[in-house]
């Protein structure tokens, strides 16, 4: 009798220690696979603030680029076109020939894109986690960026295909002098095309600051929520 109560005490014993290994194994496991999932999340919130740092820099960049020379200096060269075009409206250039050099000043800029671009190829995007940022950052990237672009090329294209080849047919470098007086006509009609279009890419650079600077505000915030 002895020895069956000594040996059930065993079974029990046997059983509970099983359990307890069994509980251990798997609190072990759940263990690792928390501290695994922490770990991870921490590297995707670091990596997240460099990024976000990245595209601060970017816009930041951008924003003094355009603030401080890009649309100061097109505005300037609008106000000489405007200059130009006032001239040739009064159908007399004697004596303001040296107008006609002011629109040899063509200026573009393309806001840096490298660190979005960068983060939508490797599908880094998501690690913002923040579906509303991502949105934002679509919208400014390929929507507003690419329209000013657009708008930067059509006054390149213009002043390429339509103004320097009246200039070349037309007006004697060494002198400044135009060839053909009917021509100045021709002239007017395509500076008041290009003028617009200045005009245009202008407005486009004012607008691209204003969406450069909510969007900075809005990845200050983040990153300041996550530091």
């Amino acid at each position: 009798m002895t020895k069956k109560i000594k040996k059930t005490r065993k079974v029990k014993f046997d059983w509970l220690n099983h359990s307890v290994n069994f509980v251990a194994i798997i609190i072990g496991v759940y263990l690792g696979f928390y501290m695994n999932e922490r770990t991870k999340a921490n590297q995707n919130r670091q990596e997240s603030l460099v990024l976000m740092n990245s595209l601060r820099t970017d816009l930041q960049s951008d924003i003094e680029s355009y603030e401080s020379y890009q649309i100061p200096e097109n505005k300037r060269h609008q106000i000489n076109v405007s200059d130009l075009l006032n001239i040739l409206l009064k159908d007399s250039l004697s004596g303001n020939e040296d107008q006609l050099s002011t629109i040899f000043a063509v200026q573009n800029y393309e806001p840096s894109s490298a660190t979005y671009s960068s983060m939508k190829s490797s599908g880094k995007l998501s690690l913002l986690n923040d579906l509303p940022l991502q949105n934002e950052l679509a919208n400014f990237y390929e929507g507003f960026v690419l329209e000013s672009i657009d708008k930067g090329k059509s006054q390149v294209d213009f002043f390429s295909d339509e103004l320097l080849p009246w200039y070349m047919n037309n007006l004697d470098f060494v002198s400044m002098q135009v060839l053909n007086g009917s021509e100045l006509v021709v002239l007017r009609n395509k500076l008041i095309i290009y003028e617009t279009l200045i005009d245009q890419k202008v407005q486009s650079y004012e607008g691209i600051v204003r969406e450069s600077k909510a969007l900075k505000n809005t990845i200050d915030v983040l990153i300041a929520e996550r530091e």
